[in-house]
């Protein structure tokens, strides 16, 4: 039955006198609840919704200290190879790539060596800078992923490490840098020895074809005594010879070139790392002391925000499966009847 204050008004008592014909169609009882309704379900169970508020904000702040890493950083400068020479290139370099790329792949180089893991290794145990095996080990595998060395600069290359403990990220920063100045001098150098034996071997083949050639040149001649030999000959065998011993004389020439090139940069090479590579901002720690990159922020900030979003479903759960009216206008929109007065809640003097 619809019950309408748009229907029926009081002319006396217990008469009712027809004034409308139409009644509004009865309120849904699952009818969404409004503002009030949540104002007043957090003011009746504050203390559990306070309690309940509490979880989430102290396990986003746990997840933010518990999983904290901190961040060193370190810039190096590189001169330009120019500066050494119009034609110098350090062995390994390339040219399409400006000083700062070159010397961020060099270090990668570096990094990547098992040499480097074993001088690393050796430093940060005998400084103290790892609490037992267990971190050696941790900090030793991270090397791979979390030092990296990339380009800010023409000029400028960035070093950085990531780790839990910000005395361990300074160490690993620091140690980095030495055995870099000592290990990449050393590769270069085993590269340009490389590039010297190959020539030295070149050279030899080329001297020994060379000497095959004037051998068959020296026989032809002795063989044909009335042959002209020179390169104006015109016996197309003299022709051919004379062509073979040019050829290879040309090659032994070109082969010392190359091999005295490499005899110079095997040098030249180690000394222009040396005196060309400065450290222009020492290693640092970037960030706070409590959150450090702040990277341990993001994960904390979702778990607040999921425990949040909880909270509100529950709320809206209890809205809805809230059935008691708390204000008569509530009443007055579902029933259709106006509310003439409200009785309160009694209490005797026992409390009943």
């Amino acid at each position: 039955m619809c019950l309408c204050r748009c229907a029926h008004t009081i002319d006396g008592l217990g008469n009712l006198s027809p004034r409308a014909a139409v009644c509004p169609a009865e309120s849904s009882p699952h009818e969404p609840p409004v503002m009030a309704k949540y104002a007043e379900i957090l003011f009746r169970h504050r203390i559990r919704f306070t309690a309940l508020a509490l979880i989430p904000i102290a396990l986003g702040v746990s997840v933010a200290i518990l999983f904290v890493s901190y961040r060193a950083t370190a810039t190096l400068r590189i001169e330009d190879p120019s500066a050494f020479g119009a034609s110098f290139e350090p062995v390994g370099w390339t040219t399409s790539q400006t000083p700062g790329q070159n010397l961020a792949d060099s270090v990668n180089q570096v990094v990547k060596a098992p040499a480097f893991a074993q001088s690393l290794s050796s430093r940060l145990s005998s400084a103290g800078s790892v609490s037992g095996d267990a971190e050696l080990r941790q900090t030793l595998a991270s090397t791979g992923t979390n030092l990296k060395a990339s380009a800010s600069g023409s000029h400028l290359m960035t070093l950085t490490y990531t780790c839990p403990r910000s005395a361990l990220c300074m160490s690993v920063v620091t140690n980095t840098i030495d055995i870099f100045n000592v290990q990449l001098a050393r590769m270069q150098q085993e590269q340009a020895a490389a590039a010297n034996a190959f020539w030295s071997g070149q050279l030899k083949d080329a001297e020994a074809n060379l000497a095959m050639a004037q051998t068959a040149l020296h026989d032809y001649a002795v063989a044909n005594p009335a042959a002209t030999i020179d390169a104006s000959s015109s016996d197309p065998k003299v022709v051919e010879l004379e062509r073979n011993v040019q050829l290879w004389r040309a090659k032994v020439v070109e082969t010392q070139n190359s091999l005295s090139q490499a005899q110079y940069l095997r040098t030249a090479s180690a000394r222009f790392l040396q005196m060309g590579t400065t450290v222009v901002d020492p290693p640092h720690m970037t960030g706070s002391r409590f959150v450090g990159d702040g990277s341990s922020l993001v994960p904390g900030a979702l778990v607040l925000l999921a425990g949040l979003a909880l909270i509100v479903t529950y709320i809206h759960l209890l809205a809805w499966a809230d059935r008691t009216a708390g204000d008569p206008k509530v009443l007055e929109r579902h029933l259709g009847v106006p509310v003439v007065a409200t009785i309160p809640k009694l209490v005797s003097s026992r409390g009943v």
